[in-house]
């Protein structure tokens, strides 16, 4: 079924083709174009999109949409990718990008990001250098040659016995007090959330995430027709407390609050024990349900590994989740989820969703886990993230314009930068990847759009002239911006 912001996009696509639309000539307002053609203003926004990330119009700050040069600018059938992402580096204005959902703008991301990248610093995963691959292929190899019918074997349950003894040792080494009846293995930390959301929220309630969030988050929710509440989050303290009380207070519907404790996507941060006690206080009292992402808290800087939140759940109020796909893996795609009192309902609804996780994963990990070799792992992995913060650091103090702002360098993992004000961290992506270089731009991080000057550069990887060659680069591009 076609859509009816599709049709008119169609229609409008149609006369610039003809000519009756010349290029250069300014289109209807949003809501000129809404009221001449019958249809809401919501629907007159997403065409003008569609025609924009189509390259038959363009947006101009403070200026409206005009029908772009589209001949010169569409790149003739077959040319390579390359070709397509120079004409794509027109820079859009950041009141445009405001408008666009999250939706949109992930799909920007990723039809940008799909074509062949020099560096890629866009991904939230380390080298794969510094993941134990060879031990796990041994021990999959291994695991094959001594029980080959697995691969025969259909997955049942909540997942693999083996697995669920060999993960609880190590969440109670974290303070968490769980049975092998309270834990479900999941397909990653993605389906972990997803199950979360799922059995807690109904579509059109409203969910508390920090600001700015993991743009995966925000998708999610998009997906599940819920509403994002975004809550400020400091670099130094993690969630803001007092904003989300007044949030709380003034926001109706609310029914969970997502949170990353522990080591938030992008700045980082760790919220100290007694926020996070202040947290679950807060969530007693509103009856919210509190959903902990703690994919990253085994990679945290910190001298001492940060306490989950739900260490403290005594109700059964927090639903955690965790996963081995950053601090393992990112290829064995295997997650966990406590639900506490929507336990069952979340067993129920990973049935629908994707019914098990494939066995040889979950084999791989627990033989993993069982080994020992986890713990002397992350030391090595988080001495190897914290070796890349101060060339980095430096090769932004020399090569990123006057004015561009560090806020984070999450321990080794990634660098949360605010350009100077006014620039487009969008733009500055739709030229860099036309030269092969990639990252996250900030305006993902928020559902309304904002921190559109800011990005996210990963720089987890051993430093050297390629990751020094790609700043100048960038930077270069980034200073043609800030001027």
């Amino acid at each position: 079924m076609q859509h009816s912001y599709q049709h008119l996009a169609q229609q409008l696509r149609a006369d610039i083709q003809s000519g009756a639309l010349a290029p250069g000539q300014r289109m209807p307002s949003v809501r000129v174009l809404a009221r001449q053609h019958a249809v809401s203003v919501s629907t007159a926004v997403r065409c003008y999109r569609w025609l924009e990330v189509q390259g038959w119009v363009q947006a101009r700050a403070k200026s409206g949409v005009f029908v772009a040069d589209w001949k010169a600018r569409r790149p003739a059938a077959g040319a390579p990718a390359q070709r397509a992402a120079q004409a794509a580096a027109v820079a859009h204005p950041v009141e445009f990008a405001r408008l666009a959902s999250p939706q949109h703008r992930m799909t920007e991301l990723y039809a940008l990001t799909s074509q062949p990248l020099r560096l890629g610093l866009h991904l939230a995963s380390a080298a794969p250098q510094w993941y134990p691959c060879e031990a796990l292929s041994n021990l999959g190899q291994r695991l094959l040659r001594s029980e080959p019918l697995a691969l025969g074997t259909y997955p049942t349950g909540q997942g693999d016995p083996a697995l669920v003894r060999a993960l609880l040792p190590w969440l109670h080494g974290l303070g968490l007090e769980l049975e092998a009846g309270e834990l479900l293995i999941t397909q990653g930390s993605t389906e972990a959330l997803s199950v979360a959301l799922r059995a807690t929220t109904r579509a059109g309630d409203a969910v508390v995430v920090e600001s700015p969030v993991y743009f995966g988050l925000l998708q999610m929710l998009d997906n599940l027709g819920l509403r994002a509440i975004e809550v400020p989050c400091t670099p130094s303290g993690g969630l803001s407390m007092e904003a989300l009380e007044y949030a709380l207070e003034h926001q109706g519907e609310v029914r969970a609050i997502v949170t990353m404790p522990s080591f938030q996507n992008p700045l980082g941060c760790a919220m100290p024990d007694a926020a996070k006690r202040r947290l679950l206080r807060l969530a007693e009292q509103h009856d919210l349900a509190l959903i902990e992402d703690d994919v990253f808290g085994d990679l945290s800087p910190a001298a001492q590994r940060p306490t989950p939140l739900k260490a403290w759940d005594r109700h059964g109020r927090v639903v955690y989740c965790g996963s081995c796909s950053k601090s393992l893996a990112p290829g064995l795609r295997v997650g966990w989820v406590a639900g506490g009192r929507w336990h069952s309902r979340m067993a129920s609804l990973k049935i629908s969703q994707s019914l098990v996780t494939p066995l040889l994963e979950q084999r791989m990990l627990a033989a993993y886990l069982q080994s020992g070799a986890l713990a002397p792992h992350l030391r090595r992995l988080r001495e190897a993230l914290a070796a890349g913060v101060a060339p980095a650091l430096q090769a932004v103090a020399r090569h990123f314009p006057l004015g561009t702002e560090v806020i984070s360098s999450a321990g080794g993992w990634w660098l949360w930068l605010a350009l100077p004000a006014g620039a487009d961290a969008m733009a500055l992506l739709r030229l860099s990847v036309a030269r092969g270089i990639a990252f996250t731009p900030g305006s993902l991080f928020s559902a309304s759009g904002k921190f559109a000057h800011c990005l996210r550069l990963n720089i987890a990887r051993p430093w050297g002239v390629e990751m020094e060659e790609g700043f100048v680069e960038l930077g270069a591009m980034a200073r043609t911006l800030a001027v």
